[in-house]
C-alpha cells in the first residue's frame, strides 16, 4: 500500500511541476499567392479552451485538425506522463507582404498561456 501510494504521489508531483509549452509553427516561412501551407499550434497540456487568432490577408482551406498524443513512462521508479494536443490549418495566402501571425490563446486552470508570434513572406509572382 506505501508503494502505491509513493507512484500516485510522484504522479501528481510531476504533472503538477510540468512546465506548459505552447507553440506555433509554420510548413514554410515564404510563400507565393495562393501557395496552401500548414499552421500547427501545439501545447503540451490539456486545456480548457483555444482561441485561434484574428487574422487578415490569409484564408483557412481547412481545419482544424486536431491530434492528441498521450504517453506514459516509468523512469527511475518515477512515473512521467506526457501529453501533446495539436490542431493543424490549411492556410493560403491572399495579398503580397510580410505578415504576423498574432499569438493564439489557450487556457489552463484559470490561467492563460500563449503561443509564439509566426512571420510569414508572401510573393506576388505575376507573370506579365
Amino acid at each position: 500500500m506505501k508503494y502505491l501510494l509513493f507512484i500516485l504521489t510522484s504522479f501528481y508531483t510531476v504533472i503538477g511541476n510540468a512546465q506548459i509549452e505552447f507553440k506555433a509553427t509554420s510548413s514554410k516561412d515564404a510563400v507565393l499567392i495562393n501557395e496552401p501551407f500548414v499552421l500547427e499550434f501545439e501545447v503540451n497540456n490539456n486545456f480548457e479552451n483555444f482561441t485561434l487568432p484574428e487574422f487578415e490577408n490569409f484564408k483557412v482551406i481547412s481545419g482544424p485538425s486536431t491530434s492528441m498524443q498521450q504517453s506514459i513512462n516509468m523512469v527511475n521508479g518515477e512515473m512521467i506522463r506526457k501529453t501533446s494536443v495539436k490542431y493543424t490549418y490549411f492556410m493560403k495566402a491572399l495579398n503580397s507582404g510580410t505578415f504576423t501571425f498574432p499569438a493564439a490563446e489557450i487556457l489552463i486552470d484559470g490561467e492563460y498561456f500563449y503561443s509564439n508570434p509566426i512571420d510569414i513572406i508572401v510573393i506576388d509572382m505575376q507573370y506579365n
